[in-house]
């Protein structure tokens, strides 16, 4: 009985709070549009009853709107400052609504530390929670701060750190305290690849992030994100590579001590997959217009038979779309689905195509360029209107265009097809002006040139005859600009060499893909007992020659004189020392594949170097020939994508059909023989005694080879290098009087002056001939030709 009168009372007192919760959404609606007669707040202690009118919309005099309550309960709410609110709407006798905002004020902190830090400070701990005496009391930021502090610990190697929280000091006064016990730093010192058979550790290292300690170089943290990140990479690899049943998880192991860990990625690579067939069709099942299934599969670059690997299905992805891109299909696009064989190990390949509409090309607009003219940018533009569009052009007259080094930026967009002329689509491109002019000032130091200052000016869209019609439009760089020419002058003074030049390059010389440069300057450098004197002027035409090969064509002339002589210099050189004219016409073939200038990884570059003396006139008949060859192999990559190269030299060169002057024979030493004097590295010559002395006088003949490894070392900003260079110079061809020297360097990039680095090099020689004077530590710009 007792029981079911509990149960009763329940029910009803339930249905009663329904009864008033209705009732007084009825009265609320009933009061609708009564106007309020007075506002009046409770509950406020610390928060000023006046921030409270400036937040809420009801206002006397106005209609009642329920609706305006529950807008300003959010709007109160956001403040901050309240733990609960709620309004009250009462009928008054004359009519009018009055309404009663009752509050609960949210509870303030009455203080904010942390106690149990050493490592870090209370302000980097507490200053991102913004939490402080007098902050309202959030759990929901107090509980996010005590997070944020624990991954603080955790990035600077605390794995083990823990941070919680004085409840009982919270709840009773108010006072927040965080409490912190750091542990020891915990560095990552093994790595395993527990499971793994296909792939060698030291293969599947190279995905990861995580490294081990090293003193200096490698902090090796534990870092859970990067872990996490690890496990998508190795499972990637391997999907990527057949492996799609692959599993890939990690574990922690931590040492006795807690300051050691060992990081073990568990791998369950399950079976690898290959492709066993090749089906293609149009989206929706329906055959293939353009290119038939068989003729699909021969573009793709994975075959039937290969492993499955992801990236050669997405460079078959890219295979067909620029197959229908070549043909002006513009809108095509190639998805390749693998789909299992019952349950072997044998995937089908689906291959579904959207070929859309084929094109030609229409109008080509240029946008953007309000100094450089429309026909600079039109050169390097690969669409032609009337022509079947090739998509491959999209990409490479965007190559091209910022190829020019002219502008900051270029887009080519295909615009999509006129109504009335649905087959033809424009092109619009649109490019980025930049500053193309600069006045450069610089220093510099090396053991070959002395110390040696630069000031430059240069302007890579110039227009020699674009004159300025007032000195306003000159001097705001208004005029001489916009036709692609390459004009500098360059002063360099300096205690060994002083010389200044002044050069013009037209790109496209009549409109032709010719280059046509000119030149004239003046060289003056100090050797050991005389100087040399050269005023030169000069003409090039040259050409690109596909997309790898380049050529040109060289006429040269220059007076030459050699002064203050010591009495004791070789009869050679005081028999050189002039004035005396020199005419010279060369050939230069170049070919290049190498990925980049600065700090190249992969690729080759070789020179062809032919000239002759005399046929011009002059005052010397003499010919030389010299072929370079430099490559670049890159061995290993780290998780940062800094490659460690090895680098491949050689040169010979060649004088024949004459006799050429001192100063245009070979020289081996200094940068260009580490471990020898500059320019050392030479036939000797004789004085008016007939005594042979050990002043260079240079040879006919000279061979280089050299090796050089590269490995970073430190961030981007220093590499370290061992070398071997070997070579000699002779009268003769041939390896007589043969010099080697093997040693070590580093290489420093500053951002701040430019890509070349710093280059400072020890040098050992091991294979030396009698006289050779030795130069241990050499130090230079270290350009990469």
């Amino acid at each position: 009985m007792g029981r079911f009168s509990t149960i009763t009372a329940g029910l009803l007192s339930l249905l009663a709070a329904l009864a008033t919760a209705n009732g007084a959404r009825q009265d609320s609606d009933a009061l609708q549009d009564r106007p309020i007669s007075s506002i009046h707040v409770e509950g406020l202690d610390r928060v000023p009853e006046q921030k409270v009118l400036n937040n809420i919309r009801s206002k006397v005099g106005q209609p009642y709107d329920p609706s305006t309550d529950q807008s300003d309960i959010s709007r109160l709410t956001r403040l901050g400052d309240f733990a609960s609110i709620d309004i009250v709407a009462e009928l008054e006798p004359d009519g009018t609504v009055s309404l009663t905002y009752i509050f609960r004020e949210e509870r303030l902190l009455a203080a904010v530390s942390v106690v149990g830090n050493r490592k870090i400070n209370d302000g980097a701990l507490l200053g991102p929670t913004g939490l402080r005496r007098g902050s309202p009391r959030d759990d929901f930021l107090i509980q996010r701060g005590r997070r944020e502090m624990v991954e603080l610990y955790r990035t600077k190697g605390y794995f083990l750190a823990e941070v919680s929280i004085d409840m009982e000091e919270l709840e009773r006064n108010d006072v927040l305290i965080y409490e912190v016990i750091e542990g020891p730093r915990v560095r990552v010192r093994a790595i395993e690849f527990a499971g793994a058979t296909a792939y060698p550790a030291k293969e599947l290292a190279a995905e990861i992030e995580t490294t081990t300690w090293f003193p200096f170089l490698r902090r090796g943290e534990v870092d859970q994100d990067q872990l996490a990140g690890d496990v998508s990479s190795l499972h990637k690899y391997y999907s990527d590579r057949g492996w799609i049943d692959v599993r890939v998880d990690r574990e922690i192991e931590i040492s006795p001590s807690q300051r050691d860990a060992k990081v073990v990625f568990l791998i369950e690579e399950g079976r690898r997959y290959t492709v066993e067939e090749i089906t293609a069709s149009a989206v929706g099942g329906s055959p293939l217009e353009v290119f038939s299934a068989t003729q699909l599969a021969a573009i793709m670059t994975i075959k039937v038979g290969d492993v499955f690997r992801q990236d050669l299905v997405n460079r078959s992805v890219e295979a067909i779309e620029d197959g229908y891109g070549v043909m002006g299909y513009l809108d095509a696009s190639v998805s390749i689905h693998p789909i299992r064989r019952g349950t072997s190990t044998g995937l089908s390949l689906i291959v579904e195509v959207r070929e859309g509409e084929q094109a030609d090309v229409g109008l080509v607009s240029i946008t953007g360029n309000t100094l450089t003219k429309d026909k600079i940018i039109r050169t390097q533009v690969g669409f032609r209107p009337g022509r079947r569009f090739d998509a491959r052009e999209i990409e490479r007259t965007k190559e091209r265009i910022m190829g020019t080094g002219l502008f900051g930026d270029a887009k080519v967009s295909v615009q999509d097809p006129d109504p009335d002329h649905p087959k033809t689509r424009d092109v619009v491109v649109e490019i980025k002006e930049k500053n193309t002019g600069s006045i450069n000032f610089g220093v510099g130091i090396g053991s070959d040139s002395g110390v040696l200052g630069n000031i430059s000016l240069t302007q890579n869209n110039f227009d020699l005859f674009d004159v300025p019609e007032t000195f306003g439009e000159f001097i705001k760089g208004r005029s001489f600009r916009g036709a692609g020419q390459r004009f500098a002058i360059n002063f360099q003074p300096g205690n060994e060499i002083f010389a200044y030049d002044i050069s013009l390059t037209e790109p496209r010389i009549f409109g032709t893909p010719y280059a046509l440069g000119g030149s004239a300057g003046y060289f003056q450098r100090d050797y050991h007992g005389y100087t040399e004197k050269r005023s030169s002027i000069g003409a090039v035409l040259s050409r690109r020659l596909g997309d790898v090969w380049y050529g040109s064509l060289r006429v040269d002339g220059a007076k030459v004189k050699l002064t203050n002589l010591d009495a004791d210099e070789p009869v050679d050189i005081l028999e050189d020392a002039g004035p005396e004219t020199l005419m010279s016409l060369g050939v230069v073939l170049t070919r290049t594949t190498i990925d980049r200038m600065s700090r190249p990884t992969r690729g080759s570059r070789m020179q062809l170097n032919v000239a002759n003396w005399g046929l011009l006139g002059g005052d010397r008949s003499f010919n030389r020939a010299s072929v370079d060859y430099t490559t670049y192999l890159a061995l290993d990559r780290d998780f940062l994508g800094r490659t460690t190269t090895l680098r491949l030299d050689a040169q010979v060169g060649n004088i024949f059909g004459g006799s050429a002057p001192t100063y245009e024979r070979f020289y081996l030493g200094g940068r260009t023989l580490r471990g020898f004097e500059f320019r050392t590295v030479s036939p000797k010559g004789y004085d008016t005694a007939g005594n042979l002395t050990d002043k260079p006088v240079g040879g006919t003949f000279m061979v280089f080879l050299g090796a050089q490894y590269q490995q970073p070392l430190l961030g981007e900003l220093l590499d370290g290098v061992v070398f071997i260079d070997s070579g000699t110079v002779n009268d003769d061809p041939g390896f007589d009087q043969y010099r080697m020297s093997f040693g070590v360097g580093v290489r420093v990039y500053i951002p701040q002056l430019g890509p070349t680095p710093l280059a400072f090099d020890l040098a050992f020689p091991v294979m030396k001939q009698e006289g050779d004077e030795k130069q241990l530590f050499s130090f230079s710009a270290d350009l990469p030709f």
